[in-house]
Order: structure tokens, then C-alpha cells, then sequence
């Protein structure tokens, strides 16, 4: 899996809803998106049909809306599909 998608996931995952609305936060979700999208287009390893579905339902809440909070929880049931340890929060 490409390190971008896990690095973003994983950050992605940590954000809090007030977070995810942030200049930050936008650029976390739209970097996880298009790296989301590289990862189905191409794939470097095998991913399962669940693991595939979760990343494909987050690509596409991303693709609508960043601010959603569910992009939150489907990040983190990803992270854990996935085997990504969340990212700490920065100081």
C-alpha cells in the first residue's frame, strides 16, 4: 500500500469534526482522497473486498464533502481494516 495513503489515513482518522473543518483538515482529506483514488486505480498490494469498499466509500464521501463527520469514523474503521495505527495529533 502506498505510504502516502497510509500517512493520510492514519492522520485522517485522528481528526476531531472542529479539526476536519480546518485549512488542514481540508488538505488531509484531499490528499487521502487522491491517494485513495491511486491505491483502487493501481493497487500495490492485495486488498480485500471489505477493505476495498471501505476505501471506495470514504474516496467517495471525500469526493462530497470534507467536512462530513462520518469521514472520521470510516477513516478510523479503515485504519483498522487496514492494520494503520492512527497518526498522533501534532503538538
Amino acid at each position: 500500500m502506498i505510504e502516502r495513503l497510509t500517512t493520510n489515513l492514519g492522520a485522517l482518522a485522528r481528526l476531531s469534526p472542529a479539526e476536519l473543518a480546518t485549512e488542514r483538515g481540508s488538505r488531509v482529506a484531499a490528499d487521502c482522497a487522491d491517494a485513495i483514488r491511486l491505491e483502487l486505480d493501481c493497487p500495490q498490494q492485495e486488498l480485500t473486498s471489505d477493505q476495498r469498499e471501505l476505501l471506495a466509500a470514504l474516496g467517495d464521501l471525500l469526493d462530497t464533502s470534507t467536512r462530513d463527520e462520518r469521514v472520521v469514523r470510516i477513516a478510523s474503521a479503515a485504519c483498522r481494516a487496514l492494520g494503520v495505527r492512527p497518526a498522533e495529533p501534532h503538538a
